[in-house]
């Protein structure tokens, strides 16, 4: 579980480099686990470089290294734990199913998404107040069989399914069908995630991947202490927002290299926390947080929030209400990370997903939900024991704290879920 932990760690920095953009007022919020796995999904049905570009993008080649060939206890586990409860869509029990008995589970893409499934059921079982829905699908023009060994890997392991719908005959249909099924994941909070037109009749395959996450502060923001206040974007771009205000005990801390403040609020029941870095004693907010962003690093994220960084003190918090939702095409993006065969028709093997051998990925799409405000959090969520890297703005009232970019991380031993700017 740990390699998988680091190997989703190490995408999500490099996703983040990739999506990130030269213009700090542009917010950013991703999930890279929920990504992760549905990546996972694709890998399963891949085959030779279609496969080996996805190990080395999403570093899964390491996960494999690392496993050597020491007797693999994910199975034991698996069928010890149960699938606990959740509100994904297709949970299915990870236990006496589980057995791995196909040609492709036996292979490192089996292995992968055997500890995908501990990873998703683990996070099922987390009993705290917070609503996690993640949207993983794939859709396929039904001219394409579906290998039922694979169809049977997707339900064990990714808790979902492929479905099969008419992109050549009914393209309007289709995309409708899928917009409903992510809406009605999301509870009504992502709409219309294909647009008309985005989706033609030469669509073939279609991964769908969702993410929305709601949870309630441990100490809520009084409502009454709501303020309209000035937010800094720069010295030059100032927003009006609604701040939040709360005094209290919290865990904070001070990264030196980059004269920057670190602080921690918790959500409720102790599970996980909002991490958030806030530049400080720059004239210019936009080039300290440039500055941050070209730093960051998961080792240098994991010292910095580390116990012996931060300690508890009593803080004074200002911090906008806020609501941040995005999409990402990310066919440009996944191919300039290097994986480029699955889109391309004349290379792509996807044969352990059909036996056709023209059947390859037409697009791939991420889209995140946020909303945070005095009593609770709704965001998509990562599962992790950090986050990426992601803020929102900072105003400058000494001594307390406004800010420009937020880090979410989890506590459970998960790892890595999502992050946002």
């Amino acid at each position: 579980m740990d390699s998988l932990i680091a190997a989703n760690t190490k995408f999500c920095f490099d996703l983040f480099q990739k999506i990130s953009t030269d213009d700090c007022r542009k917010n950013i919020f991703f999930c890279p686990l929920s990504l992760s796995a549905a990546l996972g999904m694709v890998r399963l049905g891949a085959r030779s470089g279609s496969a080996r570009q996805i190990d080395q993008v999403l570093h899964f080649s390491e996960f494999s290294q690392n496993k050597g060939n020491k007797p693999d206890p994910c199975l034991k586990k698996a069928e010890q734990e149960g699938p606990g409860d959740s509100n994904l869509e297709g949970q299915k029990d990870v236990t006496g199913s589980l057995t791995l008995q196909t040609e492709s589970s036996k292979d490192e893409s089996g292995l992968l998404s055997c500890y995908f499934g501990q990873l998703l059921s683990k996070l099922a079982r987390i009993k705290v107040d917070y609503t996690l829905s993640i949207a993983n699908r794939l859709y396929g023009e039904r001219e394409f069989p579906i290998c039922p060994e694979y169809l049977d890997g997707v339900i064990q392991f990714y808790h979902t399914t492929v479905e099969s719908v008419d992109f050549r005959k009914d393209t309007e249909k289709s995309r409708q069908e899928i917009n409903f099924w992510v809406e009605s994941q999301s509870q009504g909070k992502i709409k219309e995630l294909f647009s008309k037109d985005s989706i033609n009749n030469k669509t073939v395959l279609v991964l769908v991947n969702a993410v929305y996450f709601k949870a309630k502060w441990e100490k809520y923001f009084d409502c009454e202490n709501t303020v309209d206040a000035v937010f800094s974007l720069s010295e030059s771009e100032k927003k009006n927002v609604k701040m939040m205000n709360q005094n209290g005990l919290f865990r904070i801390g001070f990264v030196d290299e980059l004269k920057a403040q670190i602080l921690e609020l918790p959500y409720t029941k102790g599970k996980l926390d909002m991490v958030v870095l806030l530049p400080s004693g720059s004239a210019d907010n936009l080039k300290a947080l440039e500055e941050l962003e070209r730093n960051i690093t998961y080792e240098k994220l994991a010292a910095w929030s580390s116990s012996e960084n931060m300690s508890e003190k009593r803080v004074a918090v200002s911090f906008p209400r806020f609501t941040l939702e995005d999409s990402y095409d990310l066919n440009p993006i996944l191919q300039d990370m290097g994986i480029t065969d699955i889109f391309d028709e004349t290379k792509a093997d996807l044969t352990g997903i059909s036996p056709s051998p023209s059947l390859y990925l037409s697009k791939v799409v991420h889209k995140t939900f946020v909303e945070v405000d005095e009593n609770d959090t709704t965001k998509p969520k990562p599962f992790s024991s950090m986050a990426g890297s992601a803020l929102l703005e900072r105003g400058t009232r000494s001594g307390a704290w406004s800010w420009e970019k937020a880090m979410i991380r989890f506590t459970p031993g998960i790892t890595r879920v999502f992050a946002f700017r």
